[in-house]
């Protein structure tokens, strides 16, 4: 039990950068981290890029190429995405490892692919499945490896949905799934600490409200995770389901009072929006696959969709583009762990049409000061910086943007 708790303290650390890999590796983490802003409104697009398509699955080969594979009611097949995601370039086959599942990139150059597969006995009533797992020295051509690598306990013996995988540190590994849906209905997570070979159960329970799954986790900038994943899987078609996002400080506890609905399964065609699987490209251009399922009695055909997201563009505003007035924008995120992004604008300062003497503090909630971020003078524009909180207790702080006459003061809650 020691050794258990030693474990699970050492997993808890907020998801870092992979450490250096070797020449040829897939430089993969870029493609799946996000600034907090990106990837929070998106343009859904009814076209069907697959027809009977659905489960997407991205994976970055070693030669950076993106290749998305699919599955669903047709033939499984994958494209190679070019271009920023213009073009798609049909491979002709279906992908050499399992349906549905996700990549880890191991520090040798392989790819590592864990899939759901269904155990002996599984049911319509009764799912019965368990990860297995597939190696790659390309991403292209796939051997599948020797026994099972993870087989939920006896009070969820059973994995439903699309196994995503997320690095929380160097080895250690988390695996985001879905139990029974006919027992628990819910997202839930499993931890590795040896690139994924072998897994122990992590979450007491589900990590998301009940009828939350099919998770995907991408990066964020600031420290920790946001999940994409399908909201309200027991009321399809409702304007409140659909692919939705939460973030979380540690990959781990998730504030679901904070979950967004992205893209609704009314918008559109109408039909079930099911597995999100997000990417970012060079040029910022973030775009989700999308399974759309018809729902109930709903005679459409499955296909394979795409969502763009709206681009956030931050540029140096001129004279004549700066801010009317002075803004102090709340953090984000918040509550946060241990970084969270401060945001600002100044207006010019006439007559002079110069910069004005600008002071950003942090206080703690009995009004001592803990840092300062800002003491000098700065020209007009929109300011952002970063404040990690490492050395700091959690709790409640307050920060206060002061210049001239203007002063404002925002509160934000640091918890670890």
């Amino acid at each position: 039990m020691k050794q258990l708790s030693l474990f699970l303290f050492f997993v808890s650390y907020t998801l870092t950068s992979q450490t250096s890999l070797p020449t040829g590796t897939s430089n993969w983490k870029p493609f799946f981290t996000l600034e907090p802003n990106e990837g929070t409104d998106f343009i859904y697009d009814t076209t069907a890029l697959v027809a009977g398509g659905g489960v997407p699955v991205i994976g970055i080969t070693s030669s950076n190429d993106v290749l998305l594979s699919y599955s669903g009611s047709g033939q499984p097949g994958s494209f190679f995405v070019r271009n920023n995601g213009t073009i798609y370039d049909q491979r002709g086959i279906a992908p050499a490892h399992g349906p549905d599942g996700s990549f880890i990139y191991l520090p040798d150059g392989k790819i590592r692919f864990l899939g759901e597969t269904p155990s002996a006995g599984s049911t319509q009533q009764r799912h019965k499945s368990h990860i297995e797992s597939w190696i790659s020295t390309d991403g292209l051509a796939w051997t599948k490896e020797s026994g099972i690598r993870y087989q939920p306990g006896t009070i969820d013996d059973s994995i439903s949905s699309v196994a995503s995988l997320a690095q929380v540190k160097d080895s250690v590994w988390r695996m985001y799934y879905v139990g029974d849906f006919y027992r628990t209905n819910g997202a839930r997570t499993a931890i590795s600490s040896d690139w994924g070979w072998t897994w122990i159960g992590e979450s007491s329970g589900n990590i998301l409200r009940r009828g939350d799954v099919d998770p995907q986790p991408v990066y964020l900038t600031v420290g920790g995770v946001r999940l994409y994943h399908r909201t309200g899987f027991n009321t399809p078609g409702s304007a409140k389901s659909g692919v939705a996002f939460t973030d979380s400080r540690d990959g781990l506890h998730f504030d679901t009072l904070t979950t967004k609905l992205i893209i609704a399964d009314t918008v559109g065609d109408g039909m079930m929006k099911l597995d999100p699987s997000v990417i970012r490209f060079s040029d910022g251009s973030v775009f989700c696959y999308i399974g759309s399922a018809p729902g109930m009695n709903q005679p459409a055909q499955p296909k394979l969709t795409i969502a763009r997201a709206k681009k956030v563009v931050n540029v140096r505003r001129t004279a004549s583009e700066t801010p009317a007035k002075f803004t102090l924008e709340q953090n984000y995120p918040n509550p946060f762990n241990p970084s969270t992004v401060i945001s600002y604008q100044i207006p010019l300062n006439p007559p002079l049409q110069r910069g004005i003497y600008v002071r950003l503090k942090i206080y703690d909630l009995l009004g001592h000061e803990v840092t300062t971020l800002v003491n000098k003078e700065q020209s007009a524009g929109s300011k952002e910086l970063h404040w990690n909180a490492s050395g700091v207790s959690s709790g409640m702080y307050f920060y206060k943007l002061e210049a001239g006459s203007f002063s404002q003061t925002k509160k934000m809650l640091l918890l670890r």
